[in-house]
């Protein structure tokens, strides 16, 4: 399975170019910037299976929209995993419900408890594999996480998150950030 290893960059092709070639050009890029630009980044010590830094840098990935938030978004899944905390990751999840052709676009509640290893909110550590193929920034960030305490994340529905390092913090950052703005359009305000 190539997810998480066909680098995301600018090819360009010939016409008819077979689909094997396609695939290990695309391997191989990702093998070179891994090579030259990410694994220099491993802080000593960091044994982590470069399976593993894949699959953090997917969840990163899929979590960021700003290159600045990466590394923090990394440290916070980095910090769950070394607590033994779960991820609760929701684009693990989304990831799940399109292998099963069941992503309408809303996550529900009901979505949150479905048996699947690739639920992160049931299943602690890491999903199975990586769940799209990162692009360099999130490699970056999940070989160097940041160093900060944080345990939790929210959006701030603009693209960018709001960190705490703790669950009391969190809960009023998931008030403010999440519940508050889904009353105010509810009831109309």
């Amino acid at each position: 399975h190539l997810e998480g290893y066909l680098f995301p960059d600018t090819y360009r092709f010939a016409p008819g170019t077979a689909e094997r070639e396609i695939a290990d050009t695309l391997v191989a890029n990702f093998r070179r910037q891994l090579e030259t630009r990410v694994l220099a980044l491993r802080l000593p010590g960091d044994s982590r299976p470069l399976r593993e830094l894949v699959i953090l840098a997917s969840l990163v990935e899929k979590e960021a929209k700003l290159d600045s938030e990466r590394p923090l978004i990394a440290a916070v899944y980095a910090n769950r995993l070394r607590r033994g905390i779960g991820l609760y990751a929701d684009p693990t999840i989304i990831h799940a419900l399109k292998l099963l052709g069941r992503w309408n676009g809303n996550l529900t509640k009901n979505d949150l408890r479905m048996e699947s290893p690739w639920n992160t909110y049931r299943v602690p550590g890491l999903p199975p594999g990586p769940i799209c193929s990162p692009g360099l920034a999130s490699l970056e960030a999940a070989a160097q996480p940041a160093d900060v305490p944080f345990l939790y994340f929210v959006s701030r529905n603009d693209g960018s998150h709001v960190f705490a390092d703790s669950l009391a913090e969190h809960n009023r950052n998931v008030d403010r950030w999440q519940k508050r703005p889904w009353r105010g359009r509810t009831s109309g305000q």
